[in-house]
Parts: C-alpha cells; structure tokens; sequence
C-alpha cells in the first residue's frame, strides 16, 4: 500500500492527483524506496506527468517554490 505525501482532487479534471516530494534523493536508502513507491503507483495505473506529480530535492539542490507554482497551474 502507497500512501501520498499529498492528494488533491483537480478543479480542472474532478481527478485524484497525488503528489510525491522526493526530498533526500542523494541518500542510497532513500532513492532505492523512492523508485519503489513510484513503481508501484505505475503498477497501479498512476502515472507521473498524468495524475502524479513528482519533485526533488538533494541537500545541494532544494526545491524552487516558482516550481511549486508552475506545478500547481499546470495539474490543480
């Protein structure tokens, strides 16, 4: 069983859109279980760039809240 980091239902489809944050993706454990997560969401029909939007972050590298933005217009 996968649970989200967060779940939205679209005003723009009235579709479920889930929303995976991948925050330490430089950590070996960390993206071996992430893969697995996004894996299983595929298995399941849920695909990124669809009805699961993805984002990153190692501890060079944060996350941009213009990115954040751009996501929310595009799928919410």
């Amino acid at each position: 069983m996968v649970y989200p980091d967060f779940t939205f239902l679209s005003r723009k489809t009235g579709e479920e859109i889930y929303w995976e944050h991948n925050g330490r993706v430089d950590d070996p454990v960390y993206a071996r279980s992430m893969v697995r997560k996004i894996n299983s969401y595929e298995n399941n029909g849920i695909y990124p760039g669809e009805r699961l939007i993805l984002t990153y972050e190692t501890e060079q590298t944060i996350l941009n809240t213009g990115k954040i933005e751009q996501l929310v217009k595009k799928y919410l």
